[in-house]
């Protein structure tokens, strides 16, 4: 099912809750949003979804079991049914300053500069780690999920929850590339990684 609109993967998850049921949300965007669980959630499941100083209400679209650091838990993903004038503004306020954080940190990575320093550390998501291991060969592309967090020679690893349109700009963009642009990509997608890795 194709997704109605863009979703921000936040930097740090944020604790929500749908219905009764506490959740940890991973993306938001003006549609809909994606939260990890301890429960199975039925698809079609219609509650009111709490995120901070968003209330509103949601629709359960996907919702699938995945294994754990310990154990399993489920991701599901969620319909806004209709959102008011006050819950659009806090949404966009939202995903306009979680955007900005992001660029921040995506430039102050390229200049070298060391992270804000963290006073707590930020919640992850329980799911075990897992990367996406993207080889360009003389056959196109192949693409295999992996626990390993190196880089290939002859192509790129990233983090498994990249979003699709990412993947197809990332791949777009090392067939253009040279030898030496290429290698300069492996190593920001190996810092994403590592830091990806100490958050967690």
């Amino acid at each position: 099912m194709q997704r109605q609109s863009p979703r921000v993967i936040l930097r740090n998850p944020r604790r929500g809750q749908f219905g009764e049921d506490e959740v940890l949300v991973l993306e938001m965007g003006l549609g809909g949003a994606k939260f990890e669980h301890a429960g199975r959630f039925d698809v079609g499941r219609t509650d009111p979804f709490v995120c901070g100083p968003l209330t509103t209400v949601g629709t359960v679209r996907h919702s699938v079991l995945l294994p754990a650091k310990t154990g399993i838990v489920y991701q599901s993903g969620i319909a806004f049914n209709d959102l008011g004038e006050r819950e659009r503004e806090l949404l966009l306020q939202l995903l306009v300053h979680e955007a900005e954080q992001q660029v921040n940190e995506w430039e102050a990575n390229l200049r070298g500069d060391a992270p804000p320093t963290r006073h707590a550390k930020p919640r992850q998501s329980a799911v075990a780690t897992r990367f996406l291991c993207l080889r360009y060969t003389n056959q196109g592309w192949h693409r295999t999920i992996t626990r390993d967090p190196n880089q290939p020679i002859d192509g790129i690893t990233i983090s498994e929850t990249t979003p699709e349109e990412e993947v197809a700009i990332l791949r777009r963009s090392y067939e253009r590339a040279d030898a030496e642009t290429r290698e300069f990509m492996r190593q920001v997608a190996m810092l994403a990684i590592l830091e990806q890795m100490r958050g967690g």
